[in-house]
C-alpha cells in the first residue's frame, strides 16, 4: 500500500543544539516536505527554527517530559520519532515505516541506524549501528539480545530499537508515552513497558538514518540505574553483555 505522510508528524527533541536540529529539519524538508515537524528545546535560550513548530517548555524538562509535550501536539494518526543529532537520507524510507504500521504489520516500526564521523575535516566515516533486539525479562533480569525474529516482506519483530520509528499516535499516549522522571536513559525503559503493554514493535532494516557521533551530544547526567529500576528487575544485561543494577528504593526517593 502507498503511505500517505500528510498523516504522518514528526518529533524532535533538542536542548539548544541549534546547528544539528537544524540539519535533521532539513533533510526531513528535502525528503519528505508534506510531514510537520514539532520540535521541543528546553535550553534557556532556544532559537527559531526555519521548517519547525516550536513546543515552548520549562528550561532542563528533560527528554522524555518534551517527547510527552510533543506526543500532546500531535494531530495525525501517525507520528515519526526522531534524535536531534540525526540525518534522513534517500535510504530512510519513512514510507515503508509509515506503510508497516498503516497496514497493520505492527504498531511502531523501527529503522536500523548508520554512525557518522567526521575524522580531519577530510572525510566521514560511516559505520553501522544496531540497535534492535528482543528481550527475556525476569524479576531477576531484563536480558536484551541482539537481532530480530523472522519477518516478512522487511518487517521483522523485535522488542528494543533505535529512537528512529514511526508509531501509531494513540497506541503511545495510552501507554502513556515517556516516564518523565528519566530525564535521560529514556529509551530502553520506553520499549520495555511498550512490550508489556502489548505495543508490537518491528524494525525495517532497510531504512536507515545517519547518527551524527558530535561531541555536544554527550551529557555527562546517568539515569540508566533508575531505568532498570522502573523495569521491575534487579539488573538489566543490554546487548553488548553490559550489566547494571537497578537503583536501590533510597536513590529512587532522593
Amino acid at each position: 500500500m502507498s503511505a500517505d505522510l500528510s498523516r504522518l508528524t514528526a518529533i524532535v527533541y533538542t536542548s539548544g543544539r541549534q546547528q544539528s536540529v537544524t540539519r535533521l529539519i532539513n533533510s526531513v524538508a528535502w525528503l519528505y516536505p508534506q510531514v510537520k515537524v514539532l520540535v521541543a528545546d528546553d535550553s534557556r535560550q532556544p532559537q527559531p527554527m526555519a521548517g519547525a513548530e516550536p513546543v515552548k517548555m520549562p528550561v532542563d524538562s528533560g527528554v522524555s517530559a518534551c517527547r510527552n509535550a510533543l506526543l500532546a501536539r500531535i494531530r495525525t494518526p501517525y507520528f515519526l520519532l526522531l534524535e536531534d543529532n540525526q540525518e534522513l537520507n534517500r535510504g530512510s524510507h519513512v514510507d515503508k515505516l509509515l506503510a508497516a504500521v498503516a497496514g497493520g504489520k505492527c504498531d511502531l516500526a523501527a529503522g536500523d541506524m548508520i554512525s557518522c564521523r567526521r575524522r580531519f575535516g577530510l572525510f566521514t566515516k560511516r559505520e553501522a549501528d544496531p540497535g534492535h533486539g528482543t528481550v527475556e525479562a525476569t524479576p531477576e533480569a531484563v536480558k536484551i539480545t541482539a537481532g530480530a525474529r523472522p519477518g516478512v516482506d522487511g518487517v521483522q519483530g523485535c522488542d528494543v530499537a533505535h529512537n528512529f520509528f514511526v508509531a501509531r499516535t494513540d497506541k503511545v499516549r495510552a501507554m502513556g508515552g515517556w516516564d518523565p522522571q528519566l530525564l535521560v536513559d529514556e529509551r530502553l525503559e520506553f520499549f520495555i513497558r511498550a512490550r508489556r503493554f502489548g505495543i508490537k514493535t518491528a524494525v525495517c532494516l532497510d531504512s536507515v538514518a545517519w547518527r551524527w557521533n558530535d561531541a555536544a551530544a554527550k551529557t555527562t547526567r546517568d539515569f540508566s540505574a533508575l531505568a532498570v529500576a522502573k523495569m521491575g528487575a534487579a539488573r538489566l544485561i543490554d546487548a553488548n553483555g553490559r550489566t547494571i543494577e537497578a537503583a536501590s528504593s533510597q536513590t529512587r526517593a532522593a
